[in-house]
């Protein structure tokens, strides 16, 4: 950080206050860990609902499918408004720990404003000094009940042409952003499952050595937005999005994180949701089209990467109506 000494604090003024407000957040954490959130969900719409999102499909196949068309794969993204009453940003991110096994948890909330929360897997790159690496992240499944369950469907998910060329278009165009600024890269594994809680991906890790450090500014710029929340080509991609999505995203799948002089870290906003008074709780998510999509299982798609904060609105409802009960009692 450049400080400027004629500012009205100094330096170290602002570290401690800034020492400060983490304690209290902290401390905010701790003291909701153990308390149950009571949101009642009162209603719930989707921004696309399911004919206008079979129609948004089609006219994305439509185009892929084109003879001599450029786009090989866009992102439709679709929004989940859930209107509850009594929801607290820092409860709900605490909730989210539980899933948050091997992902980011994040909280933005200017003043006076909603916070835009989630718990996302997608890291978009970490950089230590001159070394770097980021990952590709593609093709969705559910965790199996049972070992060999989860074992046939990740099989399945592995040896599916479909999500495997959604994946490999994720995987070389990051390496293809990482090679412009690295003077040596390694991808390994070169495809592998990520498992978590309740979903599982198509997983690689890009690694590279840069050619100087201050090209993290470019790569952060280049990575975003990755082929995995907007499509390829890029542009292509946006201007669809643009004209089909009904609407605007906001923060959501924008880079999470922060730089640090020798260190910079980010991630992708997905898995997110908006959470404020007035708003109740905007719930995003999008999934990949590419030739060979259908519009009913890329639905089934966008409820499983919901889940997570809907069962979590549905378990602590419950155990805030036992947690009355057991005090009137």
């Amino acid at each position: 950080v450049a400080w400027d000494n004629g500012l009205s604090r100094t330096y170290e003024q602002a570290i401690a206050e800034l020492e400060t407000t983490i304690r209290q957040i902290s401390s905010v954490v701790w003291r909701l860990n153990d308390k149950a959130p009571r949101a009642v969900v009162l209603r719930q719409t989707h921004v696309p609902d399911k004919v206008s999102w079979d129609s948004a499909v089609k006219r994305a196949l439509d185009l892929i499918n084109r003879k001599n068309s450029m786009l090989v794969k866009v992102v439709l993204a679709r929004r989940s408004q859930m209107l509850t009453v009594e929801i607290d940003p820092l409860e709900w991110l605490t909730c989210l720990q539980a899933e948050g096994d091997n992902a980011y948890q994040f909280c933005l909330q200017p003043p006076e404003s909603p916070a835009f929360i989630g718990n996302t897997p997608e890291r978009l790159f970490y950089r230590n000094r001159l070394s770097i690496c980021s990952e590709a992240l593609a093709g969705t499944r559910a965790r199996g009940g049972s070992k060999s369950l989860d074992l046939q469907i990740g099989q399945d998910l592995l040896s599916s042409p479909k999500d495997d060329h959604e994946f490999s278009v994720v995987r070389e165009i990051i390496r293809r952003k990482l090679e412009s600024v690295c003077c040596h890269r390694v991808i390994e594994p070169n495809k592998a499952l990520r498992k978590l809680t309740r979903v599982q991906h198509l997983y690689a890790q890009l690694r590279g050595t840069l050619q100087k450090e201050d090209d993290e500014f470019k790569i952060l710029s280049s990575l975003h937005p990755t082929p995995a929340v907007c499509g390829y080509p890029t542009e292509e991609a946006r201007i669809l999005i643009s004209e089909t999505e009904m609407f605007d995203r906001g923060m959501y799948a924008g880079p999470v994180g922060w730089f640090g002089g020798a260190e910079s870290e980010f991630a992708v906003g997905i898995r997110s949701a908006l959470v404020g008074k007035g708003v109740g709780a905007l719930l995003y998510a999008g999934t990949g089209i590419v030739k060979g999509s259908n519009s009913a299982k890329e639905w089934q798609e966008l409820e499983l990467k919901t889940s997570q904060v809907c069962v979590l609105l549905q378990e602590n409802f419950i155990k805030g109506i036992i947690t009355s009960i057991s005090l009137e009692v």
